[in-house]
């Protein structure tokens, strides 16, 4: 069995980044390699592939390092480098998980897809319609995801009576973007309040792999 099939079975099996990574000896170039050809649905340039794995590693060394102080090993929470490596499908349905965890209930909508509102979050002083945007962090929003929302929003404001129209990314926004949002009262979540949602929640990798198997 060559390295490639190897790496390619245990990604497969893996719930999480830190898993996969932990389950082999390979080199950073090799996993990165394998995440680009087998995980991602679009393309990442190499060397931000390798980056993102250089930076799981020393978290990784970091966590287990405290870890070996304690009596057991406390469980390892979702940070962003672990949504920036999901498909925008999954990320919907963790997004969503994340939510409700944080507060009130949400879910995704039954039209799930690249446009409209992807996850409707019921909250108790409001209802939120939210496209969520999976993106690398080089690779910022544009204002046409603020465009659909909207759009999207009003379509479905009978059947969920959405109060806010919001964008969730794993990135940022450009400036014609958040001209955009300015102009059509739609809210901007980017890489800073999700950070806050994930240590609300409090995602642990065991959660994470139940949400994707679900799905899968």
């Amino acid at each position: 069995m060559t390295e490639q099939h190897t790496l390619k079975e245990q990604l497969q099996t893996a719930d999480s980044l830190a898993e996969f990574l932990e389950t082999t000896d390979a080199s950073v170039n090799a996993q990165a390699e394998t995440l680009i050809q087998y995980r991602w649905d679009r393309e990442i340039p190499k060397g931000r592939a390798v980056a993102i794995v250089r930076e799981e590693l020393e978290q990784i060394t970091s966590y287990e390092s405290i870890s070996r102080t304690t009596s057991a090993r406390s469980p390892r929470y979702m940070d962003l480098t672990d949504l920036e490596l999901v498909s925008g499908y999954e990320f919907e349905h963790i997004l969503a998980e994340i939510l409700s965890r944080v507060d009130g209930e949400a879910q995704v909508t039954k039209a799930s897809g690249d446009q409209g509102v992807d996850v409707v979050w019921f909250r108790e002083s409001e209802t939120v319609g939210i496209q969520a945007k999976a993106y690398d962090k080089t690779n910022p929003v544009g204002n046409s995801a603020v465009q659909e929302i909207y759009t999207g929003a009003t379509v479905r404001n009978s059947e969920y009576e959405i109060d806010t129209a919001a964008v969730v990314t794993t990135s940022r926004y450009t400036n014609s973007a958040k001209e955009a949002a300015a102009n059509s009262d739609v809210t901007l979540y980017g890489r800073k309040q999700l950070e806050e949602w994930l240590d609300d929640a409090e995602l642990d990798a065991d959660s994470m792999g139940e949400i994707l198997a679900e799905i899968r």
